[in-house]
């Protein structure tokens, strides 16, 4: 279960779904309100649902730790994806481990900053995601690596690749399909073909990458897998 518990969020990027403000929205569920909620997803029963807490930016919200020990009381466990920005400290990150999370997710656009942050549209968010990853590896923290893949961010996934797999242990990057809308309408979709031909790709990285490799908003994803699964066998 993704909860997008607040829209409050200090970065502005281009893709945004969420369409996340600088402040609350007046009408963000309460703590107690919150708490209410959390009761109800223990209603689907066992397996419980694995919750991920996110926005906007989930450090926005003052209770959310207590809200973390209050799901982790329920039997649910609990992951955060919150955004890259001053607030994501390396204190703040051992704390969410201190409160139990099972892992952290963190955005990664482009395989350096000036790419990355042209997405992010605020300077420094590069930085901030690399040093988090960072302090996730020394706490041995899991991380999920999210990658946005549109026109503007295609070329480069390969880098970035390289990148996860040489810097910092990963869990498992995750891919993005951009689907146009809120924000995320000033971006650019790929193309059929160029969509075919990445998500191809990402079936062979899978096949040996030290970590997991999966697509989002990409229901064609399982067509190409069954395919080269037939191929090889």
């Amino acid at each position: 279960v993704y909860w997008e518990m607040t829209q409050a969020c200090g970065l502005a990027c281009k893709h945004c779904r969420a369409e996340a403000m600088p402040t609350a929205n007046p009408l963000e569920l309460s703590t107690e309100q919150s708490k209410r909620f959390l009761q109800q997803l223990v209603g689907f029963g066992n397996p419980l649902p694995h919750l991920i807490l996110t926005g906007g930016d989930p450090l926005r919200r003052k209770d959310i730790y207590d809200l973390i020990d209050y799901a982790n009381g329920l039997g649910l466990e609990v992951s955060v994806t919150p955004s890259a920005t001053p607030e994501l400290t390396n204190d703040a990150i051992t704390k969410l481990k201190e409160h139990g999370i099972q892992s952290l997710g963190l955005s990664l656009d482009g395989s350096c900053a000036e790419k990355h942050d042209a997405i992010r549209a605020v300077p420094g968010t590069f930085e901030h995601t690399m040093e988090a990853a960072r302090h996730c590896g020394r706490l041995g923290l899991p991380i999920q690596v999210n990658t946005l893949v549109a026109e503007e961010t295609a070329d480069d996934l390969p880098a970035i690749y390289e990148l996860l797999r040489t810097e910092f242990p990963v869990m498992r990057w995750s891919l993005f399909m951009l689907i146009s809308v809120g924000r995320g309408k000033a971006l650019n979709e790929v193309s059929p073909q160029r969509g075919e031909q990445i998500m191809r790709w990402v079936f062979d990285l899978s096949q040996h990458s030290p970590f997991m490799v999966k697509t989002t908003e990409a229901p064609s994803y399982r067509r190409i897998a069954i395919e080269k699964m037939r191929s090889s066998g």
